[in-house]
């Protein structure tokens, strides 16, 4: 046989995902996970009272959840979204202007927070940390649930981004997952705990999606009385002004969008893809746009599909960072879901061409990609993201079953992905 070029074994390997050995998926997320341990403790160690090494909030975003909540329990809660009132709010809690943690969140947001500033700043956030972060591991062992896989799941990227933000990622993730995991059996239930989602209205659509595509009226009927019996209670204790006050805050967190406020970098969407390299908003809004189209038809065929369940459910994390133009790197925790259904699935019945290698890639995604677009202007998440899906709906869409790899021709094949790992045999 003719010796193949350079190129065609790179692609080769790229194909079948041959590069990624049992050593390396196991010692990757080992290793990720120690290092980005260790730092983190050097930062927390470092510092000093409620500031990290660097003079900045330890959990930094958590200072806007904590403040909202002592609003509430003053009787207060309009002056969460008071900018003026809430960054002296956290100038008086760090003793030191460190900055401004904006509260852009819905009134129903508060609902959850408001127990928060029962508890010291530093213990307050212990505890959020742990009882989000236990449900989103439960939540992804659901998907995955084997021993190998604890690593990859805890040592993800996105865990430790979430972490440092302080953030509500791994409850998001928590609730997506577990409520369309339910949804087959109890669809009422699942469009209750769905609705919970509602502090963050801009990941909503793509659950419409998933709504209109089962056809299921039952899971509609639970997400709309989820959220209105939110709605309801968050006026009725913080009284109807409070809806007022969240809208004075639109304009902010349009600005703060459209401006790059927050950063370009830290922001992962199409939309900020486009302004990142020196497009303007119009044209961000434009492939923003053309990009959740493409994610939601993907989602719609996907779920009109007979495939597994945690398919579904993943396609669906994925099609919601794609869907929205204000997304950041700790939202990525939600990347936790395809990649873990995909992974599941190729353990199961064999993993096609580009799936282990693009798995890969999406998992040290949220690790890169702040990176990339910060200090090289290259965005990399809408691609990777969007490209994961795409092998979700092809995989979904296909009835072959056909596995990949070194050895598939020649009778048994080891594949091992992720930390996790699998025979299957070929006859």
């Amino acid at each position: 046989m003719p010796k193949q070029p350079p190129y065609s074994r790179k692609l080769s390997v790229l194909t079948s995902g041959s590069w990624l050995t049992t050593e390396r998926a196991k010692l990757y997320p080992l290793a990720f996970l120690t290092t980005q341990a260790l730092v983190f403790l050097g930062f927390v160690l470092a510092g000093h009272g409620n500031l990290d090494a660097l003079g900045k909030p330890i959990g930094t975003d958590f200072a806007s959840f904590w403040t909202a909540s002592r609003f509430v329990l003053a009787g207060n809660a309009a002056g969460a979204y008071d900018p003026y009132q809430h960054h002296a709010a956290q100038i008086l809690l760090f003793g030191d202007d460190v900055g401004f943690y904006a509260w852009f969140y819905p009134p129903t947001a508060l609902l959850i927070m408001a127990p928060l500033g029962l508890l010291p700043y530093g213990f307050s956030l212990l505890s959020w940390l742990t009882m989000t972060s236990a449900a989103y591991v439960a939540t992804i062992w659901k998907f995955i649930p084997r021993a190998d896989a604890l690593i990859p799941i805890l040592g993800f990227p996105a865990v430790i981004t979430n972490i440092g933000h302080g953030q509500n990622a791994f409850l998001s993730t928590a609730i997506v997952g577990v409520g369309l995991l339910i949804s087959d059996r109890r669809p009422m239930a699942a469009g209750v705990l769905l609705g919970c989602l509602c502090y963050k209205p801009q990941l909503a659509p793509m659950l419409a999606v998933v709504v209109l595509a089962r056809r299921d009226w039952k899971m509609a009927l639970g997400a709309a009385l989820s959220i209105a019996a939110q709605a309801a209670t968050a006026t009725l204790l913080f009284g109807p002004e409070i809806w007022i006050s969240f809208q004075s805050t639109l304009p902010l967190a349009k600005a703060s969008l459209e401006q790059g406020v927050i950063g370009f970098g830290k922001m992962q969407s199409a939309f900020s893809a486009i302004r990142l390299l020196g497009g303007g908003n119009s044209l961000g809004y434009c492939v923003q746009a053309a990009v959740a189209v493409a994610a939601a038809i993907l989602l719609w065929r996907i779920w009109r599909t007979e495939t597994s369940l945690l398919l579904r459910a993943g396609a669906t994390g994925a099609a919601m960072l794609l869907g929205t133009p204000f997304i950041l790197d700790y939202d990525f925790v939600l990347l936790a879901l395809p990649i873990a259904a995909l992974t599941s699935e190729g353990l199961r019945t064999g993993f096609r061409p580009y799936e282990k290698s693009v798995l890969a890639a999406a998992w040290v995604l949220p690790l890169v990609a702040r990176l990339a677009a910060t200090h090289a202007n290259i965005p990399l998440s809408p691609e990777i993201v969007l490209l994961l899906l795409v092998l979700i709906w092809k995989r979904a869409s296909s009835d072959d079953t056909a596995c990949v790899g070194p050895g598939a021709e020649t009778g048994g094949v080891a594949f091992k992905s992720m930390g996790a790992s699998c025979s299957i045999l070929v006859q």
